[in-house]
């Protein structure tokens, strides 16, 4: 897929309706920061009146930062989440020219039970997943870590770089994962008679060879969404790109698959066919019995 045209294109989708389309995009991303920092804005108030020394904040032993990381991470679950489900609606709305998605308001898709569901469902399933594919990158992190000293052995030494290089792969993999992870929203939609577990499964095989149209955009647009001015334009046009190139997916496999199936049923039928000459000889020995 030619990034250029894919950009071209989606940029003439967003005349007209920039700025409704920026509200949408930047609700999700809006609430993980605000949620985020404000947890950090916890933290600072328990360093400051003394509640806690900076070294526990990494130990996680204290009851309130405990509470305070899980009430976060649970905001951040159910407010996130269906934000982003609701604008990847309108998006799809957008790059595949579902006129019912085009006339449905944010609100009403927000509000919706099937809304929170499905998307929460889906969060929790990509972040188990993505924890799970992360646990050998920690596993040879440590190991390659408390191998490393002053002074190493060639033994200790083979093994530390083994464990390095592992680590790499690891992380790799999961990386891989987390790329395939981000169609789950866009096939949510597409699909709703796709539970979110299947639309997880799926997505894996769905971006397959498909995974460097997300990071070629993010090439693109990130200059501009490092800049606080920018991030708002440059969030939306990623967005707008990457949902279409989701349709032109689906469009892609819609048409093979309609091309396979069509090559069974042609190599059936004519596999079926009695030849000519076997024909005639028994309607021959019919007319003479």
């Amino acid at each position: 897929m030619k990034i250029r045209e894919l950009i071209r294109f989606s940029r003439g989708l967003l005349r007209g309706s920039r700025a409704r389309t920026m509200m949408i995009c930047i609700l999700p991303l809006g609430a993980e920061l605000f949620f985020r920092f404000a947890e950090a804005a916890v933290f600072c108030m328990l360093l400051y009146f003394g509640e806690m020394q900076p070294i526990k904040l990494f130990g996680g032993n204290n009851p309130i930062q405990l509470f305070v990381t899980a009430a976060s991470t649970l905001l951040r679950l159910v407010t996130a989440a269906p934000l982003m489900y609701a604008a990847a609606y309108k998006l799809c709305g957008m790059t595949s020219e579902a006129p019912q998605k085009r006339r449905e308001s944010f609100s009403r898709i927000l509000l919706r039970k099937c809304t929170f569901k499905r998307s929460i469902s889906a969060a929790l399933w990509t972040k188990a997943a993505s924890l799970l594919a992360l646990t050998p990158a920690v596993f040879f992190g440590t190991a390659a870590y408390g191998l490393m000293g002053e002074r190493l052995a060639p033994r200790e030494a083979f093994l530390a770089a083994n464990a390095i290089f592992l680590t790499g792969v690891s992380v790799l993999l999961w990386l891989s994962l987390k790329l395939s992870f981000t169609a789950v929203p866009y096939l949510l939609v597409r699909f709703p008679k796709l539970t979110a577990f299947r639309a997880m499964i799926f997505s894996v095989g769905f971006m397959k060879g498909r995974k460097s149209v997300p990071l070629r955009l993010l090439a693109v647009y990130l200059p501009q969404m490092l800049t606080i001015v920018g991030l708002p334009y440059g969030l939306t046009k990623l967005m707008t790109a990457f949902s279409l190139s989701i349709d032109i997916f689906i469009k892609e496999d819609e048409y093979l698959e309609a091309d396979r199936a069509y090559g069974r049923r042609r190599s059936s039928h004519n596999s079926g066919k009695i030849p000519f000459r076997k024909k005639r000889r028994i309607k021959t020995a019919a007319d003479e019995a």
